[in-house]
């Protein structure tokens, strides 16, 4: 998985490096469009956040134990129970720090690997039919009106998908340890 989020990583910064240089307006990214950071500052920002998805997707493959034993009946108790060590605090996920904090890293980087790998192979796929032209996906961006909506969508998606597998592989392993 490591190698393919590099790949996926270089493709991005190539298609991205094809109209980046001579025309930087059209780039979407938050940190170059709402921060000002430059081209070097893009490229030490995605070293550092690629480094921290390496760090937590190798703590999930290597030092992470998934066996739990759980009472629980309920996927979003189970969650509520890796997280916080207690049933009925499951949205809490959402807007406050785990106590178990080494479950929130392996799930993170078990996550953000895969997110990160789909999202980079969809922006280089973007770059690709925009800087080529390409006939079909400039009808379908005159349909949709903005891509990028369309691509964090999925984006999203993404996220949403891989964290529930993640939370229902853990429960059914989980429940058969009952």
């Amino acid at each position: 998985m490591t190698t393919i989020l590099l790949i996926a990583r270089g493709c991005d910064f190539y298609s991205t490096s094809l109209w980046f240089f001579n025309n930087p307006i059209g780039e979407t990214n938050p940190l170059y469009n709402f921060f000002g950071v430059g081209w070097e500052g893009l490229i030490i920002a995605n070293i550092v956040i690629v480094g921290l998805i390496i760090y937590a997707f190798y703590f999930y493959t290597f030092k992470y134990k998934t066996t739990r034993q759980t009472s629980s009946n309920e996927l979003a108790d189970f969650v509520s129970e890796l997280y916080f060590n207690e049933k009925g605090r499951f949205f809490q996920i959402f807007y406050k720090t785990p106590k178990n904090k080494s479950t929130f890293l392996a799930h993170t980087g078990y996550v953000l690997v895969r997110v990160v790998i789909v999202g980079s192979f969809l922006a280089t796929f973007h770059n690709f039919c925009q800087y080529y032209n390409v006939s079909f996906y400039n009808t379908f961006r005159v349909i949709v009106g903005r891509p990028l909506y369309v691509i964090y969508g999925l984006i999203l998606f993404a996220f949403i998908y891989f964290l529930y597998r993640l939370w229902s592989q853990e429960y059914k392993l989980a429940i058969k340890e009952r």
